[in-house]
């Protein structure tokens, strides 16, 4: 009886002993890293590249300081013969705020000499030493012997499919073919801040230059952008025209890569009237 009178008296003195509480660990942030979207590049004699370098693991509110650089290497083809090399230990770079990407153009050149396919290599290095380059350091660009073809055929007309609801989102946007015609659009119905969008794609790089104009400059004003599908399937912001009139907007021999589709993003950008807000635009292919 003693006995059980003792362990009853223990019971009741370990249960008003507070024991501390584990602590939780907490989680370890995800480091930053960066890396190439595409380690495999092709393009011709004369079309120069772009390579995009990504963000990951950063969160979307965190602001960003990244220092980068990166510097080209030959392969069978020769800098200054083929391509444009970087200088020294490679040009530097940035990547902040919340900005996600960069994109670095790299010069082909073309020559008179017939030459087979040829390559070289990009390298990217990071200069923060808590950023690592993700995955392979270096791109490899091939460059194929330059052949000249047309880049629009089968269809003769420039817009296909532009018109009302179609263009009101990127998902549904008609094609415009780049051979210099003219499309009208409008903003009937709508209001000021909604986008008309278009799309083109080719097979082969070049530049393409993009007319704007504004049929009705005394009372609305439009803006022109040009978009491009990343990796991932988004659409990337580009260039944007610098144009501050109402009368017009150009984005002239902006560089386009192969097989890759880009979008044209025209905003009513402010209305001061009530005539209909009409535009019209072109855009033209050039090798």
């Amino acid at each position: 009886m003693h006995y059980k009178r003792w362990s009853l008296f223990l019971l009741i003195l370990l249960s008003c002993v507070a024991f501390p509480s584990a602590q939780a660990e907490e989680a370890s942030p995800q480091a930053v890293t960066v890396s190439w979207e595409r380690t495999n590049v092709q393009t011709t004699e004369g079309i120069n590249v772009w390579l995009k370098v990504v963000v990951n693991g950063a969160l979307s509110d965190e602001s960003l300081s990244l220092n980068l650089r990166y510097q080209t290497f030959n392969g069978t083809a020769i800098a200054g013969t083929d391509y444009s090399p970087t200088t020294g230990t490679g040009n530097a770079f940035t990547i902040t705020g919340l900005r996600r990407y960069a994109l670095i153009n790299i010069g082909i050149l073309q020559n008179a000499v017939a030459e087979p396919y040829e390559t070289f290599q990009v390298e990217l290095r990071s200069e923060n030493a808590n950023v690592a380059v993700a995955g392979p350091a270096r791109v490899t660009i091939g460059i194929n012997r330059s052949r000249l073809f047309s880049p629009v055929v089968g269809q003769l007309q420039p817009c296909i499919n532009v018109g009302e609801p179609a263009n009101n989102a990127s998902t549904t946007a008609g094609f415009i073919a780049l051979a210099g015609g003219w499309c009208q659009g409008d903003f009937i119905g709508e209001v000021p801040s909604n986008f008309d969008y278009y799309q083109f794609k080719l097979a082969v790089g070049g530049k393409v230059t993009i007319q704007l104009e504004n049929i009705t400059p005394d009372q609305h004003d439009f803006n022109l952008y040009l978009y491009y599908r990343d990796g991932n399937g988004q659409f990337q912001p580009y260039v944007q025209s610098g144009n501050p009139g109402q009368s017009a907007e150009l984005l002239s021999n902006i560089p386009i890569a192969a097989n890759t589709t880009y979008l044209i993003n025209i905003i009513w950008a402010a209305k001061t009237g009530d005539k209909t807000p009409i535009y019209r635009f072109s855009a033209q292919y050039q090798p």
